[in-house]
């Protein structure tokens, strides 16, 4: 379908000039602060600057509610706009509406422009949104005018006539068709597998180009909804490698800004922010169960934002690794019995089976060896000058890491949990580690 085509009668498409600063955001879930229910403006303090660690920019705020439906948003945001205040501009938020928040706009838009802390483009506000108007098309676009009335810059998400599980060319011409009142396009990705949300990159970014907005796409370390919940459901990314590839795909693409999705959705296994432990932790709400740690997705995801941003490869100056694997029975069969009371022993529906391996991203210097060992399984690799993905399959034990050059351990790691037949507290999400300084927990 030609993109004249999805462009409504009598409206011009806007030529708008795309962000000329490439940022990278992380999509916040201000319903579960990793501070828990009670956060406060140090807790929020502490997680921006874990974030600047690593080069993010800023978050984008998603709220469920606003003021009218559920005020703990907006009392939260607040909060977090006090924060990164004190940060002196370094860091940056914008409300990105879901839900009930969109029959609130005029407030949060009001609430927010005049805060120090507030994303600006143009001079004007940043807001964005999640499904904006839901299933209905028409209240849509009313929503992007009355953004564009009240004075915002808005780039929000939205997914086309036909969902959003891949994009292909009639479905990104459809998006660009419906975004004439808006100034760019929120990709947000993350329920899908990750070469297909690479594509949806590479394609939305080169439509968006073509028609002179601002697109923003995501990347996500891994999806698992809840075993205890109506979206059960999972889709592999290999450890870090389907995240990489998403990663590529944007600065491949050259998609203008970035989100990482999600900080902190706990619900659907998408955060990356260090959760208190390099284990498992029990983090807002104990019906999330026992969060296993993510932080390698970010700590890895290091070099591909200064990539990102800069535009250019970086060098790789000390040697890193990171793994990742599950921890329940190798297998990954159900034990039918466990099943009967323990709904996290069902393997998630997915579109491809599940991996029962260990999987290794390493950043090297120089070449090296890499040695992994697992209970009765033990692989050897030889490794390049670069970015390095392998794998082993699993076995029932502690995972054993060493790196090797010119006869000497350059880096030596045993992985914090087993591997054993029985633990199905992690609900077949990924656990993850690290070692070097590049990846120091």
């Amino acid at each position: 379908m030609a993109l004249s085509a999805m462009v409504p009668c009598g409206i011009a498409p806007a030529r708008a000039q795309p962000a000329s600063t490439r940022y990278v955001f992380a999509h916040y879930m201000v319903a579960w602060p990793r501070g828990g229910p009670d956060a406060g403006v140090e807790d929020y303090l502490a997680e921006f600057r874990e974030a600047m660690a690593r080069g993010i920019d800023g978050f984008a705020l998603n709220c469920g509610g606003w003021s009218a439906s559920e005020p703990m948003y907006k009392a939260r945001v607040l909060q977090m706009y006090e924060a990164a205040e004190r940060l002196g501009g370094a860091f940056k938020l914008f409300v990105s509406a879901d839900g009930n928040a969109q029959n609130e706009l005029p407030d949060i838009v009001r609430t927010t422009s005049g805060l120090n802390a507030q994303l600006k483009q143009g001079g004007k506000p940043v807001l964005s949104a999640y499904g904006l108007g839901g299933r209905d098309a028409a209240r849509c676009e009313s929503l992007m005018r009355e953004a564009n009335r009240l004075g915002a810059w808005f780039i929000p998400h939205f997914s086309p006539s036909s969902g959003e599980a891949t994009i292909g060319e009639e479905q990104a011409a459809e998006i660009a068709g419906r975004c004439t009142s808006a100034d760019g396009y929120f990709f947000f990705g993350a329920g899908a597998p990750p070469d297909a949300l690479a594509r949806s990159t590479m394609l939305l970014s080169s439509t968006f180009r073509r028609v002179g907005k601002t697109f923003m796409t995501s990347v996500t370390p891994y999806y698992r909804g809840l075993s205890n919940g109506t979206n059960y459901r999972a889709f592999e990314t290999d450890g870090f490698s389907g995240m990489a590839k998403e990663w590529q795909a944007a600065i491949e693409s050259g998609a203008n800004w970035m989100q990482i999705v999600t900080w902190n959705d706990w619900a659907e296994s998408t955060y990356v922010a260090p959760i208190g432990s390099t284990s498992k932790a029990h983090v807002y709400n104990s019906r999330f169960g026992e969060l296993l740690n993510h932080t390698a997705y970010l700590d890895a995801s290091r070099y591909y934002i200064a990539w990102f941003k800069t535009g250019v490869r970086p060098v790789i100056e000390s040697d890193a690794l990171y793994y990742f694997y599950r921890l329940h029975p190798v297998d990954l069969r159900t034990d039918m019995a466990r099943a009967l009371v323990d709904p996290s022993a069902v393997p998630p529906r997915s579109l491809a089976p599940l991996t029962a391996r260990i999987h290794v991203t390493a950043l090297m210097t120089r070449r090296a060896t890499l040695t992994v060992t697992c209970g009765a399984n033990r692989a050897v690799f030889e490794l390049v000058e670069g970015v390095n993905e392998v794998s082993m399959p699993s076995a029932p034990g502690r995972p054993h890491f060493e790196i090797v050059r010119n006869n000497a351990v350059v880096l030596q790691k045993t992985g914090e949990v087993a591997i054993t037949q029985t633990d199905f507290s992690g609900a077949f999400n990924y656990f993850s580690g690290s070692s070097g300084s590049a990846g120091a927990q």
